[in-house]
């Protein structure tokens, strides 16, 4: 039977690059939206996660589920519809995009919420896969950009390290899972780049490239609480965000991996490479 292949979270940071690699290696896939978006040049279908009809009709004919879930109140009851529905249709592998902070036993939120999905997905019974990345080099070019142009980044995130990792690589190893989803069964994939630095160091980068002199403020939760609020953030995503810089204060991210090399073959990508290549973005 001809491997084929589900991406949900098509349209977000990582599904993009996913669908963009799995094209140009001619894969048989299908893209899946959650408001039912068409992505032009793939075949696109209505893959809601609150609603199990739509989820039984993307599953139809589906070998491999690339499943990645939306930062949402309801992420946990979303995961448990997708995993249920899978199951129910015949998908034969799950590759399911965690964080390598997950831990169904947390206090923090963002890393209960993730962990409780990877167990329910691991007692389930169907063959998984579970990638998780640390922190993405993009969150500089997307979330903090007008940040990095205004002169300061403001993180609650004190002078802990990250292992940031470049979406271009997550991306890659998810789809050659994808591609071979027996080769990597029940396993986890903690994908990191490979080396740790914090806010201050990777700004200190930024700014040898670019040319700039920004700097990083630490400031404390409140202050970021506050500062979301201010711009009418919602509770759950304002308590999210608050729990990951608990998360990254508490040294979760700090763990380098060879991940990419072992599935890849090469070296990660760089956080100087990086900026270079996206260096148009901040100037």
């Amino acid at each position: 039977m001809e491997n084929k292949i589900l991406v949900t979270g098509a349209t977000g940071n990582i599904g993009k690059k996913i669908i963009k690699l799995l094209k140009s290696k001619n894969a048989n896939f299908v893209a899946g939206t959650t408001k039912g978006e068409k992505i032009e040049g793939v075949e696109t279908v209505l893959a809601d996660f609150s609603d199990i009809e739509s989820l039984k009709n993307a599953m139809q004919g589906i070998s491999t589920l690339f499943l990645l879930l939306p930062s949402h109140p309801e992420a946990t009851k979303f995961g448990e519809n997708a995993i249920n529905t899978a199951k129910e249709c015949g998908v034969k592998h799950i590759v399911r995009s965690s964080g390598m902070f997950a831990n169904a036993n947390s206090n923090l939120l963002i890393e209960k919420l993730l962990g409780t999905t990877d167990k329910y997905l691991k007692e389930s019974g169907i063959n998984y896969t579970i990638t998780a990345p640390s922190s993405f080099m993009q969150n500089f070019s997307t979330q903090i950009v007008n940040d990095y142009k205004n002169g300061a980044i403001y993180q609650a995130a004190d002078d802990a390290k990250l292992s940031w990792v470049d979406t271009r690589d997550i991306a890659a190893v998810n789809v050659e899972v994808l591609l071979n989803p027996a080769k990597y069964k029940k396993q986890t994939l903690i994908i990191t780049g490979s080396k740790n630095f914090n806010y201050q160091e990777a700004i200190n980068q930024m700014n040898e490239i670019l040319g700039k002199e920004t700097k990083y403020v630490a400031i404390p939760n409140e202050a970021a609480a506050k500062a979301m609020a201010d711009i009418h953030f919602p509770q759950f995503i304002i308590d999210l965000l608050i729990s990951l810089n608990d998360s990254i204060k508490q040294g979760r991210f700090v763990e380098n991996t060879d991940t990419v090399e072992q599935i890849l073959g090469r070296k990660p990508i760089t956080f100087k490479q990086f900026v270079t290549d996206y260096k148009n973005v901040w100037l």
